[in-house]
C-alpha cells in the first residue's frame, strides 16, 4: 500500500533554475488546455517522478504522455476524511440495499438474495426506513420468510435487523430483532468475512473510490483491516484511525497510520444520538471519564477523532479536545447538531469532520425533521457558520454513500443559508481541509508544484453547471502520476505518448 509520507525536504525552485531544470528532464505527464481549478492563470500541469513540478501557462516541455484535456476542469485529488472501506466492500460484494426505494422493493431483493445465495448466512447493508418515507425499521417477522440467518444493517451501520435463526445462532435476542450500538457489537461476529473476503472487499472498495475522484482516505477500522491494508495494493492513499476498543498498547508507528477513534454518542436515525430529550446513557462519557479515556491516547502521542451528533455530544466533545495540549490535530466527526456556543469554544487545533453527504436526509420530511422536529430544521450541518467562524471543516463520506461530488452538490444547492456554501470551499474542504486534518497539507490538497501529482480530470462544465454537480462522475483520477481510474482514451484523441 502506498502512502503519503510528508513532504517536509521539498525545497520550490525559483523560476530560473526550474526552467533549467525542466529543459534537461523528461517528464512522465504534461495535462494541457486545461481549466486549473481555483487557477485562472494556469492550463498545463507537468508531473515526474509521482510529483507536481510544473503549473502554468501550457510550455514545451519532454514528456513521456502528453495529454490534451480540451477544456475539461483539473481539481486536487479528493481526501475524503472518514471512511469505512471494509464496510463499502462488502456491501457491494455482499446484499446491497441502499438503492431500494421502497420497503417491499428492499425486502424482495433480500428474499430472492437468500434464494441464490450460497452463504450460510445473508448480511445486507445501507437499507434507511427513511428514504421509504417510512418511519418503521424493518423487523424481525418480516425477515422469517426463511430458516436462513439474516442480518441486515442500517444505512448509519448504527443498528442491525436479525431474523429469528440469526438470533438463536448468536445467542441473544431483541424485541423486533433489532440491535443497536452496544447489542448490535454483541453480534457483529456473525458478519466477519474471512480473510478471503476482507481482501476482496477491500480492493472493491478502493476501486470504487478511485472511480469517484478519491485519492486519499482516512478510514475508520479495527486492527485486523489495518493488517491487511498494509498488504495490499489499492488505487488510494489510506491514513488509519483505529477504532479505541481495538487499541491494547499495539505499536502503531508505521506508514499507515494516523490515529484512533473514540465514540461520544450514536446516531439520529437509530435515536441513539446525545440529544436533549432523548435517552441519558446515549452519551457514553462523562466529562471526568472522557478526559480519562482521551489521555490514553494523547499520552501515547495518538490523536483522536471523536464521533459525536447529538448537540450534547458535540458540546462534550469540543470542550474535552480544547483541554488537550500541545498542536496535536484532533477531529471531531460529523458534528450535525451544533449550538452556536459549542461552536464558538472549538479550538485552533480541532477539526471538524462532516459529512456533506448527510444532507440527503436535510429537506422537508426528511431524517432531520421527521425524527428532531421542526426545531433543527435547517440548522444541521451548519458548514456556512463553522466557515464563517474561521473554523478548520474536512469533509467526507461516512461512505454514505461514497463520492465527493454528490456530497458538494448538496452543500453548494443545499437551500438552507446555515449549510450553503461556495464551490470553491466545498472542494477545499474535501482536499485542502482533509490534507490539513492528515497533517500532510505540506505535500497534499492543492495543485501546486511540489505537491503529489493527485488529481482528478472533471467535465469541462464541472464549474459552470453547479446545480447538477452532484450527479456528475470524474472523467479519470490520477494518484501519484498513475492514472487509477478512466482511460487516456477517454479523456482525448490527442493523447500522445
Amino acid at each position: 500500500m502506498e502512502y503519503g509520507a510528508k513532504n517536509e525536504n521539498f525545497t520550490r525552485r525559483s523560476a530560473l533554475s526550474f526552467y533549467l531544470w525542466c529543459s534537461g528532464n523528461m517528464f512522465n505527464l504534461v495535462l494541457y488546455n486545461a481549466r486549473i481549478f481555483g487557477n485562472e492563470d494556469a492550463d498545463t500541469v507537468a508531473v515526474k517522478d509521482g510529483r507536481i513540478v510544473y503549473v502554468g501557462p501550457e510550455a514545451k516541455f519532454a514528456s513521456s504522455r502528453a495529454v490534451d484535456l480540451h477544456g475539461m476542469t483539473l481539481t486536487p485529488g479528493f481526501i475524503d476524511s472518514h471512511t469505512h472501506l471494509l464496510n463499502l466492500g462488502l456491501s457491494m460484494n455482499r446484499l446491497d440495499l441502499s438503492r431500494e426505494t421502497t420497503r417491499d422493493m428492499a425486502l424482495e431483493k433480500t428474499r430472492e438474495y437468500a434464494h441464490k445465495s450460497n452463504s450460510k448466512i445473508v448480511v445486507g447493508y445501507g437499507w434507511d426506513e427513511t428514504a421509504w418515507g417510512e418511519k418503521d425499521y424493518i423487523t424481525d417477522r418480516e425477515l422469517d420468510f426463511t430458516e436462513k440467518p439474516i442480518m441486515l444493517y442500517r444505512k448509519d451501520m448504527h443498528m442491525a435487523v436479525l431474523n429469528s435463526s440469526a438470533m438463536k445462532l448468536a445467542g441473544i435476542s431483541r424485541e423486533a430483532g433489532v440491535f443497536s450500538e452496544e447489542s448490535m457489537r454483541e453480534v457483529q461476529w456473525l458478519s466477519k468475512p474471512d480473510d478471503a473476503e476482507l481482501a476482496a472487499a477491500l480492493k472493491s472498495a478502493g476501486g470504487k473510490a478511485a472511480s469517484e475522484g478519491i485519492t486519499a482516505v482516512r478510514d475508520i477500522m479495527e486492527y485486523r483491516t489495518m493488517e491487511f491494508l498494509r498488504k495490499l495494493d489499492i488505487p488510494v492513499r489510506v491514513f488509519g484511525a483505529l477504532y479505541d476498543g481495538e487499541y491494547g498498547g499495539q505499536n502503531l508507528s508505521n506508514e499507515c497510520w494516523w490515529g484512533i477513534k473514540a465514540f461520544l454518542d450514536g446516531s439520529i436515525g437509530s435515536r441513539s444520538a446525545a440529544h436533549e430529550g432523548w435517552a441519558q446513557d446515549n452519551l457514553k462519557f462523562t466529562p471526568e471519564a472522557l478526559r480519562t479515556h482521551l489521555e490514553r491516547f494523547w499520552n501515547a502521542g495518538m490523536p483522536v477523532a471523536m464521533h459525536a451528533i447529538g448537540e450534547l455530544a458535540t458540546s462534550q466533545a469540543v470542550e474535552a479536545l480544547a483541554g488537550q495540549k500541545g498542536s496535536m490535530r484532533n477531529s471531531i466527526e460529523h458534528f450535525e447538531l451544533v449550538e452556536p456556543e459549542t461552536l464558538e469554544k472549538v479550538g485552533e487545533s480541532t477539526i471538524l469532520s462532516s459529512q456533506p453527504n448527510f444532507l440527503q436526509w436535510s429537506g422537508k420530511g426528511g431524517l432531520y425533521e421527521s425524527t428532531l422536529g421542526t426545531g433543527w430544521y435547517g440548522k444541521d450541518n451548519p458548514f456556512r457558520i463553522i466557515l464563517d467562524s474561521g473554523k478548520h471543516l474536512a469533509f467526507g463520506s461516512d461512505t454514505m454513500p461514497i463520492g465527493p461530488n454528490y456530497g458538494i452538490g448538496l452543500a453548494v444547492n443545499t437551500p438552507h443559508a446555515r449549510q450553503k456554501i461556495t464551490l470553491q470551499e466545498a472542494v477545499n474542504a474535501y482536499t485542502e481541509g482533509s490534507a490539513f486534518l492528515l497533517n500532510r497539507e505540506c505535500c497534499m490538497g492543492r495543485i501546486q508544484e511540489g505537491y503529489f501529482a493527485d488529481l482528478v480530470i472533471q467535465g469541462e462544465k464541472y464549474v459552470s453547471e453547479t446545480k447538477v454537480i452532484g450527479t456528475r462522475k470524474p472523467v479519470a483520477t490520477i494518484r501519484g502520476g498513475i492514472l487509477t481510474f478512466g482511460t487516456w482514451e477517454s479523456i482525448g484523441s490527442n493523447s500522445q505518448v
